[in-house]
Protein backbone atom coordinates (compact mmCIF):
# COMPACT_ATOMS: atom_id res chain seq x y z
CA UNK A 1 0.00 0.00 0.00
CA UNK A 2 0.72 3.90 -0.79
CA UNK A 3 1.35 6.09 2.34
CA UNK A 4 -1.78 7.53 3.80
CA UNK A 5 -2.64 10.73 2.56
CA UNK A 6 -5.52 13.53 4.07
CA UNK A 7 -9.13 12.83 3.56
CA UNK A 8 -10.94 14.84 0.78
CA UNK A 9 -13.84 14.01 2.45
CA UNK A 10 -14.92 13.12 5.37
CA UNK A 11 -16.27 9.83 6.03
CA UNK A 12 -16.64 9.57 9.86
CA UNK A 13 -13.76 7.21 10.27
CA UNK A 14 -11.14 7.71 13.23
CA UNK A 15 -7.86 9.74 12.40
CA UNK A 16 -5.57 7.55 10.41
CA UNK A 17 -8.38 4.29 10.09
CA UNK A 18 -8.94 3.93 6.06
CA UNK A 19 -11.67 1.61 4.14
CA UNK A 20 -9.47 -0.25 1.37
CA UNK A 21 -10.17 -3.43 -0.68
CA UNK A 22 -12.90 -4.22 2.29
CA UNK A 23 -11.15 -3.92 5.19
CA UNK A 24 -10.24 -1.27 7.72
CA UNK A 25 -6.69 -0.06 8.37
CA UNK A 26 -4.94 2.38 10.82
CA UNK A 27 -1.80 4.14 9.38
CA UNK A 28 0.15 4.88 12.53
CA UNK A 29 2.65 7.67 12.38
CA UNK A 30 6.34 6.15 11.95
CA UNK A 31 4.67 2.89 10.92
CA UNK A 32 3.04 1.11 7.85
CA UNK A 33 -0.26 -0.26 7.27
CA UNK A 34 -1.88 -2.27 10.43
CA UNK A 35 -5.05 -4.53 9.46
CA UNK A 36 -7.63 -3.80 11.94
CA UNK A 37 -10.52 -6.23 10.40
CA UNK A 38 -12.77 -6.86 7.94
CA UNK A 39 -15.47 -4.06 7.33
CA UNK A 40 -18.18 -6.51 7.70
CA UNK A 41 -16.90 -7.33 10.71
CA UNK A 42 -18.64 -4.09 11.75
CA UNK A 43 -17.44 -0.50 12.97
CA UNK A 44 -17.08 -1.82 16.47
CA UNK A 45 -15.18 -4.41 16.39
CA UNK A 46 -12.78 -1.70 14.47
CA UNK A 47 -12.63 0.73 17.30
CA UNK A 48 -11.51 -2.54 19.61
CA UNK A 49 -9.04 -3.66 17.24
CA UNK A 50 -7.88 0.38 16.52
CA UNK A 51 -7.64 0.61 20.70
CA UNK A 52 -5.47 -2.90 20.98
CA UNK A 53 -3.22 -1.17 18.30
CA UNK A 54 -3.03 1.66 20.05
CA UNK A 55 -1.91 0.34 23.38
CA UNK A 56 1.12 -1.49 21.69
CA UNK A 57 2.06 1.30 19.72
CA UNK A 58 1.53 4.08 22.70
CA UNK A 59 5.35 4.44 24.53
CA UNK A 60 5.56 2.59 27.78
CA UNK A 61 5.98 4.46 31.21
CA UNK A 62 9.23 5.20 31.77
CA UNK A 63 9.96 6.07 35.47
CA UNK A 64 12.94 8.28 36.84
CA UNK A 65 15.35 5.23 36.87
CA UNK A 66 17.87 3.82 34.49
CA UNK A 67 16.85 0.21 33.99
CA UNK A 68 13.66 0.90 31.58
CA UNK A 69 15.77 2.07 28.99
CA UNK A 70 19.18 -1.08 29.37
CA UNK A 71 15.93 -3.13 29.09
CA UNK A 72 14.85 -1.22 25.46
CA UNK A 73 18.62 -1.58 24.63
CA UNK A 74 19.33 -5.18 25.62
CA UNK A 75 15.84 -6.03 23.65
CA UNK A 76 16.77 -4.14 20.38
CA UNK A 77 20.03 -5.95 20.53
CA UNK A 78 19.31 -9.37 20.97
CA UNK A 79 16.17 -9.98 20.24
CA UNK A 80 16.83 -12.10 16.81
CA UNK A 81 18.46 -14.27 18.96
CA UNK A 82 15.07 -15.16 20.27
CA UNK A 83 12.89 -17.06 18.36
CA UNK A 84 9.82 -16.89 20.44
CA UNK A 85 7.44 -14.07 19.53
CA UNK A 86 6.73 -12.92 23.48
CA UNK A 87 10.10 -12.62 24.54
CA UNK A 88 10.27 -8.79 24.25
CA UNK A 89 7.31 -8.73 26.07
CA UNK A 90 9.13 -9.87 29.34
CA UNK A 91 11.43 -6.83 29.22
CA UNK A 92 8.01 -4.67 29.30
CA UNK A 93 7.21 -6.53 32.66
CA UNK A 94 10.83 -5.91 33.67
CA UNK A 95 10.77 -2.23 32.70
CA UNK A 96 7.35 -1.92 35.19
CA UNK A 97 9.04 -3.78 37.84
CA UNK A 98 12.10 -1.48 37.99
CA UNK A 99 10.65 1.58 37.02
CA UNK A 100 12.45 3.85 39.37
CA UNK A 101 15.46 1.72 39.76
CA UNK A 102 18.84 2.30 38.58
CA UNK A 103 21.20 -0.41 37.50
CA UNK A 104 23.67 -0.23 40.13
CA UNK A 105 20.99 -0.36 42.66
CA UNK A 106 19.59 -3.58 41.63
CA UNK A 107 20.18 -6.72 44.17
CA UNK A 108 19.38 -10.18 45.08
CA UNK A 109 16.96 -9.31 47.45
CA UNK A 110 14.94 -6.88 44.90
CA UNK A 111 14.89 -9.57 42.07
CA UNK A 112 13.09 -11.88 44.66
CA UNK A 113 10.52 -9.80 45.74
CA UNK A 114 10.23 -8.59 42.07
CA UNK A 115 9.28 -12.58 41.35
CA UNK A 116 7.63 -13.15 44.50
CA UNK A 117 5.55 -10.10 44.43
CA UNK A 118 4.36 -10.62 40.19
CA UNK A 119 4.75 -14.71 40.28
CA UNK A 120 3.69 -16.59 43.43
CA UNK A 121 1.19 -19.04 41.94
CA UNK A 122 2.91 -18.88 38.39
CA UNK A 123 5.55 -21.12 39.04
CA UNK A 124 6.21 -21.43 35.06
CA UNK A 125 6.09 -18.15 34.42
CA UNK A 126 8.55 -16.87 37.62
CA UNK A 127 11.54 -19.18 36.08
CA UNK A 128 10.83 -17.41 32.70
CA UNK A 129 11.10 -13.99 34.17
CA UNK A 130 14.64 -15.43 36.25
CA UNK A 131 15.73 -16.37 32.47
CA UNK A 132 15.28 -13.15 31.22
CA UNK A 133 16.56 -10.92 34.04
CA UNK A 134 19.57 -13.30 33.98
CA UNK A 135 20.26 -12.80 30.62
CA UNK A 136 19.41 -8.91 30.93
CA UNK A 137 22.27 -8.66 34.14
CA UNK A 138 24.68 -10.37 32.06
CA UNK A 139 24.61 -8.22 29.16
CA UNK A 140 24.90 -5.14 31.70
CA UNK A 141 27.64 -6.83 33.40
CA UNK A 142 29.52 -7.14 29.40
CA UNK A 143 28.83 -4.02 28.57
CA UNK A 144 29.89 -1.94 32.01
CA UNK A 145 26.58 -0.87 32.97
CA UNK A 146 26.49 -2.77 36.44
CA UNK A 147 29.69 -3.82 38.48
CA UNK A 148 29.32 -7.07 40.73
CA UNK A 149 27.85 -10.18 40.44
CA UNK A 150 24.65 -11.18 38.63
CA UNK A 151 21.82 -10.22 41.02
CA UNK A 152 20.04 -13.57 39.78
CA UNK A 153 22.97 -15.85 41.00
CA UNK A 154 21.97 -18.21 43.70
CA UNK A 155 17.67 -17.28 43.07
CA UNK A 156 16.30 -21.03 43.58
CA UNK A 157 12.78 -21.19 42.37
CA UNK A 158 10.62 -24.43 43.11
CA UNK A 159 10.33 -26.83 39.94
CA UNK A 160 6.86 -27.22 38.93
CA UNK A 161 5.03 -30.28 38.87
CA UNK A 162 4.57 -32.07 36.13
CA UNK A 163 1.15 -31.85 34.76
CA UNK A 164 -0.28 -35.33 35.35
CA UNK A 165 -3.25 -35.02 33.02
CA UNK A 166 -4.55 -37.48 30.43
CA UNK A 167 -7.21 -36.75 28.53
CA UNK A 168 -9.70 -39.91 28.25
CA UNK A 169 -11.14 -41.40 25.39
CA UNK A 170 -14.70 -40.63 25.86
CA UNK A 171 -13.68 -36.95 26.44
CA UNK A 172 -11.40 -37.06 23.72
CA UNK A 173 -14.32 -38.26 21.76
CA UNK A 174 -16.65 -35.36 22.78
CA UNK A 175 -14.50 -32.49 22.41
CA UNK A 176 -13.62 -33.35 18.75
CA UNK A 177 -17.61 -33.61 18.13
CA UNK A 178 -18.01 -30.05 19.52
CA UNK A 179 -15.39 -28.66 17.20
CA UNK A 180 -17.81 -26.40 14.57
CA UNK A 181 -14.28 -25.77 12.56
CA UNK A 182 -13.43 -28.49 10.32
CA UNK A 183 -10.24 -27.33 9.94
CA UNK A 184 -9.84 -26.95 14.02
CA UNK A 185 -10.58 -30.65 13.85
CA UNK A 186 -7.80 -31.38 11.12
CA UNK A 187 -5.68 -29.54 13.51
CA UNK A 188 -6.57 -31.58 16.49
CA UNK A 189 -6.19 -34.60 14.62
CA UNK A 190 -2.75 -34.20 13.44
CA UNK A 191 -1.49 -33.24 17.13
CA UNK A 192 -2.94 -36.48 18.00
CA UNK A 193 -1.94 -38.89 14.79
CA UNK A 194 1.93 -37.02 14.48
CA UNK A 195 2.58 -37.26 18.26
CA UNK A 196 4.20 -33.38 17.61
CA UNK A 197 3.83 -30.12 19.31
CA UNK A 198 1.21 -28.44 18.47
CA UNK A 199 3.54 -25.27 17.48
CA UNK A 200 4.68 -28.16 14.66
CA UNK A 201 1.09 -28.33 13.18
CA UNK A 202 0.02 -24.43 13.07
CA UNK A 203 3.12 -23.76 10.88
CA UNK A 204 3.13 -27.27 8.95
CA UNK A 205 3.76 -26.26 5.29
CA UNK A 206 2.36 -27.96 1.71
CA UNK A 207 5.89 -27.44 0.16
CA UNK A 208 9.64 -26.63 1.31
CA UNK A 209 10.02 -22.56 1.50
CA UNK A 210 13.82 -22.84 1.45
CA UNK A 211 13.17 -22.27 5.34
CA UNK A 212 13.27 -24.79 8.19
CA UNK A 213 9.64 -24.84 8.69
CA UNK A 214 8.17 -28.46 8.90
CA UNK A 215 6.83 -29.65 5.50
CA UNK A 216 4.59 -32.22 3.82
CA UNK A 217 6.83 -34.58 1.18
CA UNK A 218 4.52 -36.04 -1.20
CA UNK A 219 7.17 -37.29 -3.38
CA UNK A 220 8.74 -39.89 -0.47
CA UNK A 221 5.31 -40.33 1.05
CA UNK A 222 6.65 -38.31 4.70
CA UNK A 223 6.53 -35.15 6.61
CA UNK A 224 10.23 -33.99 7.71
CA UNK A 225 9.60 -32.26 10.95
CA UNK A 226 11.72 -30.02 12.34
CA UNK A 227 11.09 -29.08 15.72
CA UNK A 228 11.36 -25.06 16.46
CA UNK A 229 12.12 -25.96 20.24
CA UNK A 230 15.35 -27.86 19.62
CA UNK A 231 16.14 -26.31 16.19
CA UNK A 232 18.76 -24.65 17.84
CA UNK A 233 19.73 -26.89 20.72
CA UNK A 234 19.96 -30.36 19.84
CA UNK A 235 18.81 -30.19 16.24
CA UNK A 236 16.84 -33.29 16.39
CA UNK A 237 14.34 -33.87 13.28
CA UNK A 238 11.94 -36.75 12.20
CA UNK A 239 10.86 -37.64 9.07
CA UNK A 240 7.21 -39.25 9.80
CA UNK A 241 5.83 -41.84 7.15
CA UNK A 242 2.55 -40.41 6.20
CA UNK A 243 -0.03 -43.05 7.02
CA UNK A 244 -3.88 -43.40 5.26
CA UNK A 245 -5.38 -41.78 8.64
CA UNK A 246 -2.72 -39.07 8.21
CA UNK A 247 -3.12 -38.73 4.66
CA UNK A 248 -6.87 -38.39 5.22
CA UNK A 249 -6.66 -35.31 7.64
CA UNK A 250 -4.18 -33.76 5.07
CA UNK A 251 -6.26 -33.95 2.21
CA UNK A 252 -9.69 -32.52 4.24
CA UNK A 253 -7.54 -29.65 5.20
CA UNK A 254 -6.37 -29.58 1.31
CA UNK A 255 -9.71 -28.95 0.79
CA UNK A 256 -11.41 -26.50 3.23
CA UNK A 257 -11.18 -22.65 2.00
CA UNK A 258 -9.21 -21.20 -0.18
CA UNK A 259 -6.45 -22.18 -0.28
CA UNK A 260 -3.97 -19.74 -1.40
CA UNK A 261 -0.28 -20.50 0.74
CA UNK A 262 1.31 -23.06 1.52
CA UNK A 263 0.22 -23.12 5.29
CA UNK A 264 -1.26 -26.90 5.72
CA UNK A 265 -3.70 -25.51 8.94
CA UNK A 266 -5.15 -22.45 7.30
CA UNK A 267 -7.68 -19.78 7.41
CA UNK A 268 -10.22 -19.53 4.70
CA UNK A 269 -8.08 -16.91 2.72
CA UNK A 270 -5.29 -19.21 3.22
CA UNK A 271 -3.12 -17.51 6.26
CA UNK A 272 -1.56 -19.44 9.02
CA UNK A 273 -3.65 -19.95 12.25
CA UNK A 274 -2.39 -18.15 15.46
CA UNK A 275 -1.81 -20.01 18.45
CA UNK A 276 -4.66 -17.69 20.22
CA UNK A 277 -7.22 -18.34 17.58
CA UNK A 278 -6.50 -22.37 17.90
CA UNK A 279 -6.62 -21.97 21.92
CA UNK A 280 -9.58 -20.31 21.73
CA UNK A 281 -11.49 -22.72 19.24
CA UNK A 282 -10.02 -25.54 21.92
CA UNK A 283 -11.80 -24.14 24.99
CA UNK A 284 -14.98 -23.47 23.32
CA UNK A 285 -14.93 -26.88 22.05
CA UNK A 286 -14.17 -27.84 25.79
CA UNK A 287 -16.94 -26.05 27.11
CA UNK A 288 -19.68 -26.66 24.90
CA UNK A 289 -18.72 -30.31 25.91
CA UNK A 290 -18.79 -29.36 29.65
CA UNK A 291 -15.34 -30.56 30.26
CA UNK A 292 -14.14 -27.40 31.40
CA UNK A 293 -13.43 -28.24 34.81
CA UNK A 294 -11.03 -30.52 34.01
CA UNK A 295 -8.95 -27.61 32.48
CA UNK A 296 -7.21 -29.79 29.34
CA UNK A 297 -5.48 -28.14 26.75
CA UNK A 298 -3.98 -28.18 23.45
CA UNK A 299 -0.72 -29.56 24.96
CA UNK A 300 -2.44 -32.21 26.52
CA UNK A 301 -2.98 -33.69 23.13
CA UNK A 302 0.48 -35.22 22.81
CA UNK A 303 0.52 -36.22 26.08
CA UNK A 304 -2.54 -38.59 25.37
CA UNK A 305 -1.19 -39.65 22.21
CA UNK A 306 2.34 -41.00 23.51
CA UNK A 307 0.26 -42.52 26.31
CA UNK A 308 -1.72 -44.60 23.89
CA UNK A 309 0.64 -45.05 21.48
CA UNK A 310 2.59 -46.76 24.61
CA UNK A 311 -0.55 -48.80 25.63
CA UNK A 312 -0.62 -50.17 22.03
CA UNK A 313 3.07 -51.59 22.73
CA UNK A 314 5.41 -49.44 21.48
CA UNK A 315 8.34 -48.96 23.42
CA UNK A 316 10.42 -45.65 24.65
CA UNK A 317 13.09 -46.16 22.08
CA UNK A 318 10.35 -46.06 19.00
CA UNK A 319 8.50 -43.21 20.59
CA UNK A 320 11.60 -41.10 21.61
CA UNK A 321 12.31 -41.18 18.13
CA UNK A 322 8.94 -40.22 16.81
CA UNK A 323 8.78 -37.72 19.22
CA UNK A 324 12.26 -36.11 18.67
CA UNK A 325 13.25 -36.18 22.18
CA UNK A 326 16.92 -36.15 22.86
CA UNK A 327 16.82 -38.23 25.68
CA UNK A 328 14.54 -40.79 26.88
CA UNK A 329 13.61 -39.08 30.61
CA UNK A 330 12.04 -36.25 28.26
CA UNK A 331 9.72 -39.19 26.24
CA UNK A 332 8.64 -40.47 29.66
CA UNK A 333 7.47 -36.99 31.62
CA UNK A 334 4.62 -37.68 28.62
CA UNK A 335 3.11 -40.84 29.88
CA UNK A 336 0.57 -40.66 31.64
CA UNK A 337 -0.64 -44.28 32.77
CA UNK A 338 1.99 -44.68 35.06
CA UNK A 339 1.50 -47.91 36.97
CA UNK A 340 0.85 -48.07 40.52
CA UNK A 341 2.94 -50.81 41.67
CA UNK A 342 1.04 -53.90 43.88
CA UNK A 343 2.86 -54.55 47.15
CA UNK A 344 2.61 -58.53 48.19
CA UNK A 345 3.98 -58.40 51.61
CA UNK A 346 1.62 -59.78 53.90
CA UNK A 347 1.91 -59.90 57.99
CA UNK A 348 0.12 -60.94 60.54
CA UNK A 349 -0.17 -59.67 64.19
CA UNK A 350 2.71 -61.32 66.22
CA UNK A 351 1.76 -62.97 69.54
CA UNK A 352 3.52 -63.25 72.32
CA UNK A 353 5.81 -66.23 73.09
Amino acid sequence: MNAARRRAVPDGLPNRVYSKSGSYYWFPKGAGWIKLCRVEDGELRMLERLAEEKRKHEPAAIGSGNVPPLVDEYVRERRKQHREKSWPLYGNYVKNGFADVNIDQVDNAMVVEFLRDNYEEKLHMKRIMRAFMTGFFQWCREKRYLVGENPCNGIRLKVPKVRDVYITHEHFAAIRAQLTNPMMLCFVDLCYLTVQRSTEIRVLRWKKEGDESSWVDRDNCVIHFRPSKTRDSSGIAVDLPISPEIDAVLEMARSLGKVKGPNVIHKRNGSAWTASGALKAWREACNRANLQEFGYTIKDIRAKALTDARRAGYDVDALQVAAAHADKATTEIYFKDRDVPVSNVRLAIPKSA
